[in-house]
C-alpha cells in the first residue's frame, strides 16, 4: 500500500474517533465540546485528503487553504468532478476553521470573556454539524471510488447515518 494511503487511513481513523466523540457530546448536550471536536475532525478529514493526494503539509489549522490551492498545482492530476468535490469540502470547512481558538478558549468581546459554553448553544452546534454532515457525504463519494478504503467507507457510512439521524431537519 502506498505510504500516502497509509497516512490517509491514519488521519481518517483519528477523525472518525473524534466524530464518535462529537456524537456522544451532542447527545450529552455538551455543545461547546461538540463544536470543538467538529472543528478538530474537519481539520483531520482535510489532512487525510491532502495525504490522499500525495501532498505533504506543515502544521496547520487551516487545511482548507491547501485544498483550495490544488486547483493551481500542476503536479496534481485529478478529474474536474473530484476537484469540485474537494473544493466544496474546503469551502464548507472554512466556517468552522474561522472559529479559530474560540472553540477552546472563548473570545473577549467588549472587555468580557464569552466562554465556549456561552457561545455554542444547540442551534449554533447544529449549524456546524450540518457542515460536518455535508463534508462527510462528499468524502464518502470520494472514498467509494478507491478500493483500498472499503473499511473506512463503511465506518464513514455508519457515522454519517448517526449524524443524519441525530440532527433535526
Amino acid at each position: 500500500m502506498a505510504d500516502n494511503y497509509k497516512r490517509t487511513k491514519e488521519w481518517l481513523n483519528l477523525a472518525f474517533s473524534n466524530i464518535e466523540r462529537v456524537i456522544r457530546n451532542y447527545k450529552e448536550k455538551d455543545y461547546s465540546i461538540c463544536v470543538y471536536l467538529v472543528q478538530l475532525s474537519v481539520e483531520q478529514v482535510q489532512k487525510a485528503i491532502i495525504f490522499l493526494l500525495g501532498l505533504q503539509f506543515r502544521k496547520t489549522h487551516e487545511p482548507s487553504k491547501i485544498l483550495e490551492s490544488i486547483e493551481f498545482n500542476e503536479n496534481i492530476q485529478i478529474g474536474k468532478e473530484t476537484l469540485e468535490k474537494i473544493k466544496k469540502i474546503a469551502l464548507l470547512a472554512k466556517d468552522i476553521e474561522l472559529e479559530g481558538t474560540d472553540t477552546r478558549y472563548g473570545k473577549i468581546i467588549n472587555n468580557k470573556l464569552i466562554t465556549p459554553e456561552d457561545k455554542y448553544d444547540k442551534k449554533e452546534t447544529e449549524k456546524y454539524l450540518n457542515d460536518l454532515e455535508n463534508i462527510l457525504s462528499i468524502l464518502k463519494d470520494l472514498l467509494n471510488k478507491i478500493s483500498d478504503f472499503v473499511d473506512e467507507s463503511t465506518v464513514l457510512s455508519n457515522l454519517l447515518k448517526t449524524i443524519m439521524d441525530m440532527i433535526p431537519k
